[in-house]
């Protein structure tokens, strides 16, 4: 337990000092705002394009985790869908499902991997990153339209799968990987350096967004979807590992970790953008932000880590 406890309270810490300069206004939304397109659109593509080129990915690449991952979050949309009708959420459906498939892999499930697994869970999480963020992008622009009224746009649906940067760096980077290609010393150290800023950073974003502003939608709808997310998703991943015995190596793990990541901060963004509920989406990631300290330490602790 300890070792978990050293693994999950770093980020945790870090997150919380992105809320305490927050609210001490050291920084403010404009920074946020302005740090969120930094990480976006520059650190974390380039983060995920030096990795996945420096790995052998015909050691780390699995198809069966990752089909065993596309499986986990087509049932729960599918899981999310059930339980918005039975709770008879109306327009709101499609903003609650997306709330509990759509992981903030990137400023969550990245950091947690690395400091669990060290470089190794980084790896292979970015590589589960490449196949997972074009799907659950498409996904997410699926669930809301079924909920819209009035005209649909493919726009949405442009803009963040085919657009999308964190998806295009993971490509290139596989292509770089996978052709051998090197880079040469004051490439390699340049793009070292930008990746170290991207997860501090992502972390202090992750906690300056956290605010009482957010928690304006209902309560129980945000806490089942945080329930969903945390708990459900990652808990088939882990069932399927079982029942097909597939060793928990630390692909398994890193898989399971991932799945367990809190809903994704952007989900806010593209509710407010696709007619969704932007205030059930706000509450839903700031209150699975907050419980995913003790739901990552679970599956840290069932995974044997």
């Amino acid at each position: 337990m300890i070792q978990i406890l050293q693994i999950v309270l770093p980020v945790f810490i870090v997150l919380f000092i992105g809320w305490f300069i927050r609210q001490i206004k050291l920084i403010d939304d404009d920074f946020i705002q302005t740090a969120n397109k930094l990480i976006f659109n520059v650190c974390l593509p380039v983060l995920l394009f030096y990795k996945i080129a420096l790995a052998d990915l015909r050691s780390v690449f699995s198809i069966s985790h990752l089909i065993i991952m596309f499986i986990s979050i087509i049932l729960m949309f599918v899981i999310a869908f059930v339980t918005a009708k039975a709770m008879k959420l109306g327009k709101s459906e499609g903003t609650f499902a997306m709330n509990t498939f759509r992981a903030n892999y990137a400023y969550m499930g990245l950091p947690v991997s690395a400091y669990a697994f060290g470089d190794q869970g980084l790896v292979i999480a970015s590589v589960l990153m490449a196949f997972v963020v074009p799907m659950v992008n498409f996904m997410s622009v699926v669930a809301l339209s079924i909920s819209m009224t009035g005209e649909r746009s493919l726009k949405p649906f442009i803009k963040n799968t085919l657009l999308n940067p964190l998806a295009i760096a993971c490509l290139l980077g596989i292509a770089a990987s996978w052709f051998n290609i090197g880079f040469p010393v004051f490439i390699a150290r340049s793009l070292e350096i930008v990746s170290g800023v991207t997860l501090p950073l992502a972390l202090f974003c992750v906690g300056g967004s956290m605010s009482r502003d957010r928690m304006k939608g209902d309560f129980f709808p945000a806490l089942s979807s945080s329930f969903l997310k945390l708990l459900v998703m990652p808990f088939c991943a882990y069932l399927m590992l079982k029942i097909s015995g597939i060793e928990l190596s630390v692909t398994s793990k890193t898989l399971v970790i991932m799945l367990s990541a809190p809903t994704a901060t952007v989900n806010y963004v593209l509710a407010s953008q696709m007619q969704g509920d932007a205030p059930m989406a706000g509450s839903t990631i700031v209150m699975s932000t907050l419980l995913s300290i003790l739901s990552f330490s679970l599956w840290l602790f069932v995974l044997g880590v």
